[in-house]
């Protein structure tokens, strides 16, 4: 059976994920990182000129800014409310106040608290559709066992975006198999999920869709 795990924005690629203190701040703040990628926006922490903040990308090329009441204490024990500001690098007329639960903010009451940030930030990109979408990467895999008793395992294509155009090419491998000799003695998952046993000399073989992972459309 195969399950849909989490969808998860991708992480960050660059060369600061090495950086000690880089990953210092992303500890300290994986709650709301790990939050925010579910939404799924791509989610980074930023060290500027002394300043700390965690960036999470939209799809108009603008991004959320989240910081405190100035930039985000390496301790988050530090911490004095969070504040969320949407920004553009190119276009600095895009400037706005998404959500502040410093002293003084309109959510001050939720100080700390990182959950109304994030249901904040989730209702403000799925009105304005600024949340990219994930889709999901599937791939046509063999898992067989030989007569020398060896497992072998083997990506016969893939991966696909389109998982109608998975099913197809399964269609394909496991009518290769049939022609050749082997024969089926159990299926499942209909067009869905479809999964087959094949058996030939006492040869085994599984050929499944499986999902490898998801990207941001």
């Amino acid at each position: 059976m195969i399950t849909d795990p989490a969808r998860m924005a991708p992480m960050p690629v660059h060369n600061n994920t090495d950086d000690p203190l880089w990953r210092k701040l992303w500890n300290e703040y994986e709650p709301v990182i790990t939050a925010l990628r579910r939404i799924p926006l791509v989610t980074d922490v930023e060290i500027s000129g002394g300043e700390f903040g965690i960036t999470a990308e939209l799809t108009d090329g603008s991004h959320l800014w989240i910081s405190s009441a100035e930039s985000l204490p390496v301790d988050s024990g530090a911490l004095k409310g969070f504040q969320v500001r949407r920004g553009h690098h190119d276009t600095p007329t895009i400037d706005e106040l998404v959500y502040d639960s410093t002293e003084g903010g309109e959510r001050s009451e939720h100080g700390n608290n990182f959950v109304p940030l994030v249901q904040a930030v989730t209702a403000f990109v799925t009105e304005r559709s600024l949340a990219p979408r994930l889709i999901d990467l599937v791939s046509v895999r063999l898992d067989a066992v030989t007569l020398q008793h060896k497992t072998l395992t083997k990506t016969l294509q893939g991966p696909f975006d389109d998982r109608l155009a998975a099913v197809k090419e399964y269609g394909h491998w496991t009518h290769q198999l049939k022609e050749t000799g082997w024969r089926c003695i159990h299926e499942q998952g209909g067009v869905d999920w479809p999964l087959t046993v094949w058996v030939l000399n006492g040869e085994v073989a599984t050929v499944h869709l499986v999902l490898i992972g998801q990207a941001t459309a």
